[in-house]
């Protein structure tokens, strides 16, 4: 029996990664994307969102933990969360481990990939039917914009930061942000490769330090994403991100208090790449 192969398509990245497809599971479109769901004999299922992989089940624990744990563990008490994107349920299944929250609020604006992962993903979508888990379909750029000193923690878990999905790198957006956050907010965002979109991450960080007053860089690595060491920007308004400010207890893969400390660049690396003294 030949191979059957899947190529991506990702016009932000200068590779393309080939997946070895042993079934299509679902080949459809909704309002906004394309969606196909691939079986891999080595990955496990995929989504594809547009021609891009969004998550394989194999690996996707190293982009979910840390998107969410991160965050969550440098706050002291996060009970209402708000996730802007992450239709899959892998960021709210994270989100939900935390006892302490008592309130998780996902926007996605799109219900087709919300209902495909509780069909095809039933280890990410089962966070759905958590009763602490509250879903909107509707542009998480609009949605935030209604509120003020709500959220203890906001995460955007979106498809890459370009095209329609660039307005939540904005200033605009970010100040949307800084006053929907309780005093004490932290807020994350994944912001793609450190190789291959180094430029876009250095203006997200010093976009996001014309908004609050505490920035950083964390990344991990993640085998299916072009240039595999992923970066996630956060910003805080108080406290400091990189070391848990709870006890970790909960379970997870990959992420402990360790990892959380060991994910940040080194403070004179990063320093170098804001300042513009490193490049490739």
């Amino acid at each position: 029996m030949r191979d059957v192969f899947f190529i991506e398509r990702d016009p932000y990245a200068p590779v393309r990664h080939c997946y070895t497809v042993s079934k299509v599971l679902y080949e459809g479109k909704s309002e906004y994307q394309e969606i196909l769901v691939l079986e891999s004999p080595e990955f496990g299922r995929l989504l594809v969102l547009d021609g891009v992989v969004q998550l394989d089940e194999k690996f996707e624990f190293l982009y979910h933990e840390f998107l969410a744990h991160v965050p969550l563990h440098a706050h002291p008490n996060p009970e209402n969360v708000l996730i802007i994107g992450g239709g899959d349920g892998g960021t709210l299944r994270e989100v939900l481990k935390h006892r302490c929250v008592k309130r998780a609020v996902l926007v996605d604006i799109d219900r087709e990939v919300i209902e495909i992962s509780k069909r095809f993903f039933p280890t990410l979508s089962a966070s759905f039917e958590d009763p602490r888990a509250i879903v909107v379909n509707e542009d998480g750029y609009r949605y935030v914009q209604d509120y003020e000193d709500e959220f203890d923690v906001v995460i955007v878990d979106s498809t890459d930061p370009v095209g329609f999905a660039h307005v939540l790198t904005t200033e605009e957006f970010f100040r949307f942000v800084h006053r929907a956050l309780r005093e004490d907010g932290i807020f994350t965002a994944q912001t793609e490769s450190i190789h291959y979109h180094l430029d876009m991450v250095v203006r997200i960080q010093k976009t996001l330090r014309k908004v609050f007053p505490l920035v950083d860089l964390y990344t991990s690595v993640v085998p299916i994403y072009a240039g595999y060491w992923w970066t996630y920007s956060i910003a805080s308004k108080k406290h400091p991100v990189r070391k848990p400010i709870r006890k970790v207890d909960l379970e997870a893969k990959i992420y402990s208090a360790e990892m959380h400390e060991y994910a940040f660049l080194p403070e004179g690396f990063y320093r170098r790449i804001l300042e513009g003294e490193f490049s490739y």
